[in-house]
């Protein structure tokens, strides 16, 4: 599975979360990626500009593509390394964004 593929999967899984909505600027699922474990949240921000929550549940093949996308990450040279959050966003003109977060409070509950 290439980046290009795990994107469009996150962008499905935004426009699956936000079917009926009619005027949306931006939706992101926030990412927690652990080693056997991904979680979301997720929103939209309407035309308003208001943050509205959304439920996005997380399958399968979403999870997988997390996963994968960290592997891509973590072997080549030009990606972001040691992420254990992000943040997918896709704009109504649908572009996207993708950003990296190291959360350590997160790592040290994870470490225990």
């Amino acid at each position: 599975m290439k980046s290009t593929e795990i994107f469009e999967i996150l962008g499905n899984k935004v426009l699956e979360s936000i079917v009926g909505v009619s005027k949306w600027k931006s939706a992101s699922l926030k990412i927690k990626r652990l080693e056997k474990n991904v979680g979301f949240e997720s929103y939209y921000t309407n035309s308003v500009g208001d943050r509205i929550d959304i439920d996005t549940s997380v399958n399968y093949q979403t999870a997988k593509a997390i996963h994968r996308l960290y592997e891509i990450t973590q072997n080549h040279p030009l990606e972001h390394k040691n992420w254990n959050r992000a943040v997918f966003t896709l704009y109504s003109d649908k572009e996207f964004d993708m950003e990296y977060i190291w959360d350590q409070e997160l790592q040290d509950r994870v470490d225990g």
